[in-house]
């Protein structure tokens, strides 16, 4: 196929890192106080957990879905569409005055994301082979998005931010021109895909998982031992800055030993957590766990990306697996948190983690298809 214009490669590179970078930062700034705007209108740790865990499976579905399609397809008309109704999303958070309204505007937000994460990082990969730096932008948009709550801080004016936020990359995406690639056919359920690298897809699910439950009360753990609002935002801060750097050069190097590695030393840090009796001891561990994801997870997409061509699925698949993980990981740290305490949900999820990295064992270092 035609490879395009070095220009038009440059406004296709600058437009996606401007993509990511506002779609997450429209996702950060929501996102930082959802616990504590939930605690206010009278939920409970279970419940914060459940909102969490209806976006996962919203996001879930939808993220498999049409990262299968715009294989079928094609990417463009899935991610002009997704952003569109992302941007709408955000607004019906201003609805939610009960828990129940929450977890469907959660819901809502989820389902819209998925429509076009996976379809852009098969963009991405189409037009530039890597991955990384794009996956840094979306650090960046994180980082953005805490610096804007830790401002504003009033709920709904965060919520018609993001709005706005995730209308401006819509905009963007209109400078972005459609690939001409091989359509494929791609299976329903794509058994074959997933068995080939099911250590990756196992490992990514349990670290995620143990992640995602400590992530669901994190704000409460946090104010739990001190922290303001300022200083919630600045652990966010912190670990966003750390994979901003660390994400643009993971990349370089083996992608299957990187995601062992970030497994390994995610278990390390959320052990760490479990010690933590004073907020300000969160910023170096915060540090940490900012290498130890960027590790673990591009070095997960860039091993899946380098040896199957079906590029949306297989960021699809992923991006269910992690979905997934949202989905049990919240009302696994709801639920242990409200029973035994924070200290003890630390605990389980380092030793989840740990199983993660053991579920590993095996995994061959494989050279890329056009190697």
């Amino acid at each position: 196929m035609q490879e395009p214009e070095p220009s038009t490669r440059l406004r296709i590179a600058v437009c996606l890192g401007v993509i990511n970078l506002l779609t997450n930062f429209a996702v950060e700034a929501s996102n930082v106080f959802i616990p504590l705007y939930a605690r206010e209108i009278g939920a409970s740790d279970l419940e914060v957990g459940f909102m969490a865990a209806a976006s996962g499976i919203a996001f879930f579905a939808s993220s498999f879905i049409f990262g299968r399609l715009s294989d079928i397809h094609g990417r463009m008309a899935f991610i002009r569409i997704g952003l569109a109704i992302t941007a709408l999303s955000y607004l019906t958070q201003l609805f939610a005055r009960t828990p129940l309204t929450l977890i469907m505007a959660r819901a809502s937000i989820g389902f819209a994301l998925g429509i076009n994460s996976s379809v852009l990082m098969a963009y991405t990969y189409e037009n530039q082979r890597q991955i990384g730096h794009f996956v840094s932008y979306g650090a960046l948009g994180w980082l953005l998005g805490a610096v804007s709550a830790a401002i504003i801080k009033e709920y709904h004016a965060l919520f018609i931010t993001s709005a706005v936020i995730a209308f401006f990359a819509f905009l963007t995406s209109f400078f972005l021109v459609e690939k001409a690639i091989s359509r494929m056919q791609v299976a329903r359920i794509p058994v074959a895909l997933f068995k080939a690298d099911y250590r990756i897809y196992l490992g990514f699910f349990l670290r995620q998982l143990g992640g995602n439950a400590i992530w669901a009360i994190w704000p409460l753990y946090q104010a739990s031992i001190g922290a303001t609002k300022l200083w919630i935002a600045l652990t966010e801060v912190t670990n966003m800055v750390g994979q901003i750097i660390a994400m643009r050069y993971i990349e370089r190097f083996n992608p299957a030993r990187m995601f062992q590695g970030g497994l390994f030393l995610s278990a390390i840090v959320f052990v760490g957590y479990g010690f933590i009796n004073r907020y300000w001891q969160l910023i170096p561990a915060q540090v940490f766990l900012s290498v130890a994801y960027s590790s673990m997870f591009v070095g997960a997409l860039s091993y899946l990306l380098r040896h199957h061509p079906e590029y949306g699925t297989t960021s699809g698949l992923l991006n269910s697996v992690n979905a997934l993980s949202g989905i049990f990981g919240p009302f696994l740290g709801g639920g242990i948190s409200q029973v035994f305490g924070y200290q003890t949900l630390m605990f389980t999820s380092a030793g989840i983690t740990l199983a993660s990295f053991l579920a590993t064992h095996g995994l061959k270092v494989r050279k890329s298809a056009g190697s």
